[in-house]
């Protein structure tokens, strides 16, 4: 029961469902109505999420990939790559259509994440899921203030998760959750979101 609660955990506040709920975030948020947001999200969507997940999706088919989050450090690379050129390609296209600045910086926090994460699972397998999840909060605690604390929740039932999973250890998941609350609250800072 509590690896099936664990499993429950890690897939639905996974990487790509908290990388999809920030983009509509920032871009609800910076944006000047409703309508402009949904532009803004599902054009982030499209550049920057959905060729990773269909190159992911055609990596598990093709035995490339043991599966969509592989615990595999050698096998995240490839997704690592394609990564970084989506977002790079996103970035880009944003600045060239003067989106919002606060969406333009959440993009410029997930690659240096994407750059970070990537460098240290060469050696040593940091937690991205708790990565993730740290990056949610502190996007959240940064938009809504002392009204999102009830998100900081979430940190130590993802911590939970990986390490009941055993796909973890404590300092990993501290690591992860760790560097990606640095990333966010520099790259939001230098953008003068916050």
């Amino acid at each position: 029961m509590r690896t099936r609660i664990a499993h429950l955990i890690s897939n639905s506040i996974s990487p790509l469902v908290l990388g999809i709920a920030m983009i509509a975030l920032v871009a609800f948020n910076g944006a000047a109505s409703t309508i402009e947001g949904f532009k803004w999200f599902l054009l982030v969507t499209l550049l920057a999420i959905l060729p990773v997940l269909l190159i992911s999706l055609y990596m598990v088919k093709t035995g490339r990939m043991d599966s969509l989050f592989s615990n595999r450090r050698h096998q995240r690379h490839r997704v690592y790559v394609v990564g970084l050129f989506f977002d790079v390609l996103a970035i880009w296209i944003l600045n060239l259509l003067n989106a919002p600045t606060i969406l333009v910086a959440g993009l410029v926090a997930g690659l240096a994440s994407v750059v970070c994460l990537a460098f240290i699972n060469l050696w040593w397998k940091i937690s991205v899921h708790s990565s993730t999840v740290a990056a949610f909060v502190t996007v959240l605690l940064v938009l809504f203030g002392w009204w999102a604390s009830f998100s900081l929740i979430l940190l130590p039932v993802m911590w939970w998760a990986r390490l009941n999973l055993a796909q973890h250890t404590l300092a990993q998941v501290i690591a992860g959750s760790t560097l990606s609350i640095l990333i966010v609250l520099v790259t939001f800072s230098q953008y003068g979101v916050i």
